[in-house]
């Protein structure tokens, strides 16, 4: 039971960092010994929907579910797997029912936002979004997501503030790129 719980601990710090092929690793490992082991079969449905293998990220977690439906996390990635699919309205009913489930939840209000914008409901989107940063303000994901947000109702002085803040933040790369392009694409407006 201990070996299990430090298993589950380091898989958790694994898909924090980002590093999902290694928890998918540990996790099949886990779950060739035990294959109805909840805590492995929904951290593998994120761990899945991270390296954009949706189908299987939905079958782990159709299974997980006929043990436990009403687990946010394991419904934001369905909604999540749903979203990188393109099922639109199904990712917006997944994580409208995560953030039922969990409203203090800044991962599933930022997804939720990204689904809304997506499916062009802008308004609801940005308060998601402010929503969503005011629950955890140094999640440079939601970060940027706002800044979008700000570029879309043209609040580029919002914007670029957020933007800087990125770019001081230890981030991945393509985030970084993202936070410099968006700020060459307002800095014209800027100035006005």
């Amino acid at each position: 039971m201990q070996y299990l719980t430090e298993q589950i601990n380091k898989v958790d710090k694994l898909l924090v960092d980002g590093d999902y092929p290694e928890a998918v690793d540990i996790l099949e490992g886990i779950l060739f010994e035990e294959p109805d082991n909840t805590e492995a079969l929904w951290r593998i449905g994120i761990a899945f929907t991270e390296l954009n293998k949706q189908e299987k990220a939905l079958k782990a977690l159709d299974y997980f579910f006929k043990f436990d439906n009403n687990h946010p996390e394991a419904i934001e990635a369905y909604g999540c797997s749903h979203f990188k699919l393109g099922n639109y309205g199904l990712a917006k009913k997944y994580l409208e029912r995560a953030a039922e489930l969990n409203p203090t939840s800044s991962s599933i209000a930022r997804n939720l936002g990204v689904t809304y914008n997506q499916l062009g409901e802008f308004k609801k989107s940005y308060h998601i979004m402010t929503k969503s940063y005011n629950l955890n303000p140094w999640d440079y994901r939601t970060i940027y997501a706002l800044a979008s947000a700000h570029i879309f109702y043209k609040r580029y002085a919002e914007a670029e503030e957020l933007l800087k803040e990125m770019l001081q933040m230890d981030i991945p790369g393509d985030f970084k790129r993202l936070a410099l392009e968006g700020r060459k694409k307002i800095e014209s407006k800027l100035n006005k």
